[in-house]
Parts: structure tokens; C-alpha cells; sequence
């Protein structure tokens, strides 16, 4: 599946700043021609690693939020909160439940989608979510995924192309992600009405999770501003069926949810908006 960066104005102003280098236990003229042109690719900066510079020192130095390196297994990112590669995370945990075990996935529950219908996650991150809906879509199917920071649109795109599971069928689910670096809602307004059966938002990554230590790295690249109800609205448009994921119903309904699932005890609801209901 290709995927697909685009121009996205004004979004300067919430990302964080970041640049490219290599690691140094393996830095090589191969890796350094790799990182230079990810960077060129990126519209960011290379920094050369120089010897006996630590992570955390070239932060500082050259007044970064973070830093994409290239390594001999691929992309890495390193924060303040630690370093990461791609990796699907509780996403291959659930797609083995409900593939390999046959149990219920609240997140399809909500969605409620069917072999060839299509999906638009609007707040992609890792893709865990949408590996499910591609399983649910299947072949026939399609899943876009949107993520607003150029990092993690980086590390996903690449991710969901050369992660290999455990399991051939969960590797082919990735593989038909199609991933676009866009802004939710400058995105939407360039769709047609009725582009996607579909819409999904997880708003929930932007606050610390503390139990999610994995995904601490992240948070500071992650998209700052909040969802809104415009937002809501417009994938309304362009879908008859909106699922938005939040701790509490409280939340959920600001966006005019009004129908929900998932448990008390998971310490996430999914709220459901449909076209044409009554708010």
C-alpha cells in the first residue's frame, strides 16, 4: 500500500521540533547517507553524531524535542521519555484474541464494519486500531490511517510496511494500512460527502496513560491540539457512522455521542454518532 505525505499549513506551530542522526555503535557512511536523506525527506535537519555525544546532550545542544536515528534495523526515535521502533503494540495482543481466539474487540463492536467496507482512522499513531479494521475490512476492504506528526507518520508508514508478526495473516493486515501525514480536520474538508462508511478518533494519546510505559516515548510528538465538535461534524460528512474513543461518557457526549460501549473496568469508552440522529 503506498503511503502519502502532504502539505499541511500551519501546522508548524504544535510539532514538536526534531532532527535526524545515526547510532553511534554502528554509524557507517551507509547510515549517514540514510539519515541525510531521510532528513531531506523530512524538511529537518541532519546532526552528525559525534563521538562520545550522548542522546540526551544533542537534545539540549541543538534545542530538540527528539531525534530520529538511523540504525541497521531500521528507524528509531529517541525523547526525553526514552527511545522506541515501530511496533504494534497491545494492537497484535488484541488482533490475536480476535483472531486466533474468537473473542469480542469493543473498538469493532463500535465500529461495526463489514468484509469491504472502508475505514478513515483519523488519529493513526501506531496503527494498533487500525490493524484491527483492516482485519475486519479484509482484502476487499480499505483502511486509511491520518497522523499529523511527521515523525510518527514516519515511523508507522515505514512500520506497517516491514514489520514482520508472528502471524502472515496479522503482517497482511498492516500491509493494507495506507498511510497519509495529514491533520484530521484539513483533511476531512478535502473529502467528498460519503468517502468512508466509517470515521474513527482517538483524541485519548495526547494525556498520559501511565500503565502505557511503552508508549511514553511518543508523547511528546504527539498532535496538541484537541479534537473538536467541527471536527466530529465534518466526518460526519464524509461518513454516516463516527466513533470516537475517551475515558468517560461525560466526555464522549461534548461530541454528541449518545450510544457507547466498552467497560467500566478497561477505563475506555467508545461513543458511537450516527448521520441523522437526534443530539
Amino acid at each position: 500500500m503506498r503511503n502519502r505525505m502532504i502539505n499541511n499549513k500551519g501546522m508548524g506551530t504544535v510539532m514538536a521540533a526534531f532532527a535526524v542522526t545515526t547510532s553511534a555503535k554502528e554509524e557507517n557512511a551507509v547510515l549517514a547517507a540514510t539519515a541525510r536523506q531521510w532528513a531531506e525527506e523530512l524538511g529537518v535537519r541532519y546532526v552528525p553524531r559525534e563521538k562520545g555525544q550522548t542522546l540526551p546532550a544533542m537534545l539540549v545542544r541543538y534545542g530538540l524535542a527528539a531525534l530520529l536515528i538511523a540504525a541497521e534495523t531500521g528507524p528509531r526515535v529517541y525523547t526525553p521519555e526514552g527511545t522506541m521502533f515501530y511496533h504494534p503494540g497491545l494492537g497484535t495482543v488484541r488482533w490475536q484474541r480476535v483472531v486466533l481466539k474468537g473473542e469480542g474487540d469493543n473498538f469493532l463492536r463500535a465500529l461495526a464494519v463489514r468484509p469491504g467496507q472502508k475505514v478513515l482512522d483519523a488519529t493513526l499513531g501506531l496503527a494498533a486500531d487500525a490493524l484491527l479494521a483492516s482485519h475486519a475490512v479484509g482484502p476487499s476492504g480499505r483502511v486509511t490511517g491520518l497522523e499529523a506528526s511527521p515523525l510518527l507518520y514516519f515511523l508507522t508508514s515505514r512500520g506497517v510496511q516491514n514489520y514482520e508478526g508472528k502471524f502472515p495473516e496479522l503482517t497482511q493486515d498492516l500491509r493494507r494500512i495506507e498511510v497519509v501525514q495529514a491533520e484530521a480536520s484539513a483533511y476531512l474538508k478535502q473529502l467528498p460527502a460519503d468517502s468512508y462508511d466509517v470515521v474513527c478518533f482517538d483524541p485519548m494519546f495526547r494525556h498520559p496513560v501511565r500503565r502505557s510505559s511503552a508508549m511514553q516515548p511518543l508523547r511528546p510528538l504527539a498532535w496538541r491540539l484537541p479534537l473538536s465538535t467541527e471536527t466530529v461534524d465534518e466526518a460526519l460528512r464524509v461518513a454516516p457512522r463516527v466513533v470516537i474513543k475517551e475515558r468517560t461518557e461525560e466526555v464522549l457526549r461534548e461530541y454528541g455521542c449518545r450510544t457507547f460501549t466498552g467497560t467500566r473496568y478497561s477505563g475506555v469508552r467508545f461513543g458511537i454518532r450516527t448521520r441523522g440522529e437526534k443530539n
